[in-house]
């Protein structure tokens, strides 16, 4: 888990990105860059309720991006986040998605980001 202070990039990989339904409420103007990023050994599939997810799964890989979210904003953005994916204030983790650290690829470097994965409690 990272420290309080420590403000890890958030690695999206559905509507959350460039383009896509939820990117410009929740990080449109709230980033200072992003990149592709890529998760290994996990796979992204249609959750129960209808939204992309993603779980462990050896050898696949999730394309996604990877926002460096402005520092001034940085836990607004995350609330705001978290609110999407019907996480409760104050926890990480919601009745459909856990927001958790990994590890993603970007050209070649890694990065430990915050990423929304499949909640452990759904099957």
């Amino acid at each position: 888990m990272p420290s309080p202070e420590e403000q890890l990039p958030l690695f999206v990989y559905g509507t959350l990105r460039q383009g896509e339904s939820n990117h410009d409420w929740h990080l449109g103007g709230r980033f200072l860059r992003v990149v592709t990023a890529c998760l290994t050994q996990h796979v992204r599939r249609v959750g129960h309720h209808g939204y992309f997810v993603v779980v462990p799964a050896a050898g696949e890989q999730v394309e996604g991006e990877l926002f460096f979210l402005d520092p001034v904003r940085y836990s607004e953005t995350l609330e705001r986040c978290d609110r999407l994916e019907e996480i409760p204030p104050g926890a990480l983790e919601g009745a459909w998605y856990a927001r958790r650290v990994v590890t993603v690829e970007s050209g070649t470097a890694t990065h430990r980001a915050w990423v929304y994965l499949q909640a452990d409690n759904v099957d």
